[in-house]
C-alpha cells in the first residue's frame, strides 16, 4: 500500500487546513449553532474557494488522495459543511444531486439536510436506488444532533443506482473525517497532559495519564491506517461492503476510545459546554450514530462477510 501522499494532495490540505483556521477553526462549528447561516454563506464559499466541492474521490489517484485529505482536514475542525455527503455524489451526478445519505431503515433526521435543494438517500439494504431526502421541518437544535434536520425520505428517483464504488467511498470519506477530528482531540489531550499541574510536576508524567494517552495514541493511528488501507482498496475496485464495515466498525470502536480516555485526561474542564472537546464530542456523535450504530454495524459486517468473503492477514471465505 502506498503510503506517502501527493504533493498536490497535500498542497490542497494545506490550503484547506488555512481556510478553515482563517475562519476560527473549530470556532466555526461553534458559531453555526447561533447561526447556521454561517454554513452557506461564510464556510461553502471558503470550500468552493480552494476546490474541495469539486474533487472526484473515484478519480485518479492524486484527485482521489487530495479528496480524503481535504475530508480529514474539514475533520480537524469538525467543519458545518457535509463535504463526505456532497463528495459521495458521483461526478456525472452532480447535476441531479447536491448530496448523498446512506441510510439503514427508517430516518427521521439527517444533518445538514437544510442545506441542499436536492439530497439523496441511499439504502444499505435492497436496490441502491437513491430517494428524495425532504426536509419537513426546521433544525431542531439537540444537543447530540445539533444540525440534524427532520426529512422525508421518498421513493426511488430514476433507474440509476449508485455505483458500487461510490456506496463504499461514502464509508471511507466518513474514516477520514473521523480520524482528522480525533487527531484533534488527540493533541488537545497531549497539550493538556504536558501544562496541568498536579503535585509540583505534569499530569503527563502521571502512569494513569501516560497510558490513557497511549490508548489514545493507538486508536487515532489505527483508524488513520485503516482509513488510508481502505481507501487504497476501494480506489483499486478491490474492497467490497465487508472492507466498509470493517472500517465503520473500526473508526466506531476508535471514536469510543479517543473520546473516552480524553475525557478522563481533561476531568472536568472537558466536560464544560466551552471547551472544545464538548463541542468535537458532540458534533461528532451523529456520525457515530448514522448510517448504523455500534451494534448494527457488527450485525451489517457480519453479514457481509459471510456474502463476500474478507481478505486480510487470515481470509475469511464466504458462505
Amino acid at each position: 500500500m502506498k503510503r506517502e501522499w501527493a504533493p498536490a494532495a497535500l498542497a490542497l490540505r494545506d490550503a484547506v487546513r488555512a481556510v478553515l483556521a482563517d475562519r476560527g477553526g473549530v470556532e466555526i462549528a461553534r458559531s453555526a449553532e447561533e447561526r447556521p447561516r454561517v454554513r452557506g454563506d461564510d464556510l461553502r464559499p471558503a470550500l468552493e474557494s480552494v476546490g474541495v466541492l469539486d474533487l472526484d474521490p473515484l478519480g485518479d489517484a492524486e484527485e482521489s488522495e487530495a479528496a480524503m485529505l481535504a475530508v480529514r482536514a474539514c475533520g480537524a475542525v469538525v467543519a458545518p459543511w457535509p463535504v463526505a455527503r456532497a463528495l459521495t455524489v458521483p461526478v456525472k451526478w452532480r447535476a441531479r444531486w447536491q448530496a448523498l445519505y446512506v441510510v439503514d431503515g427508517p430516518v427521521s433526521h439527517l444533518e445538514h439536510a437544510d442545506l441542499f435543494e436536492n439530497a439523496g438517500a441511499v439504502p444499505l439494504g435492497g436496490d441502491p436506488l437513491p430517494r428524495a431526502a425532504s426536509p419537513t421541518g426546521s433544525r431542531g437544535r439537540a444537543p447530540l444532533d445539533p444540525f440534524g434536520v427532520p426529512v422525508e425520505i421518498r421513493g426511488p428517483v430514476g433507474a440509476a443506482a449508485l455505483p458500487d464504488r461510490a456506496l463504499l467511498m461514502s464509508f471511507v470519506l466518513d474514516g477520514f473525517w473521523m480520524a482528522g477530528a480525533l487527531e484533534t482531540v488527540a493533541l488537545q489531550a497531549a497539550g493538556y497532559a504536558g501544562t496541568r499541574r498536579q503535585f509540583g510536576k505534569p499530569i503527563g508524567r502521571f502512569g494513569e495519564i501516560r497510558w490513557r494517552l497511549a490508548d489514545i495514541a493507538v486508536a487515532t493511528d489505527g483508524l488513520d491506517e485503516l482509513a488510508t488501507y481502505t481507501w487504497f482498496q476501494v480506489h483499486r475496485g478491490r474492497a467490497t461492503l465487508a472492507d466498509a464495515f470493517a472500517l465503520r466498525l473500526g473508526m466506531l470502536e476508535a471514536a469510543d476510545s479517543v473520546l473516552r480516555h480524553a475525557h478522563q485526561v481533561f476531568g472536568a474542564i472537558g466536560l464544560c459546554e466551552e471547551h472544545d472537546l464538548t463541542l468535537l464530542d458532540r458534533h461528532l456523535t451523529p456520525a457515530l450514530l448514522r448510517p448504523a450504530s455500534l451494534s448494527r454495524t457488527r450485525a451489517l459486517l457480519l453479514e457481509a462477510v459471510n456474502r463476500h468473503g474478507f481478505r486480510g492477514t487470515f481470509d475469511v471465505p464466504h458462505r
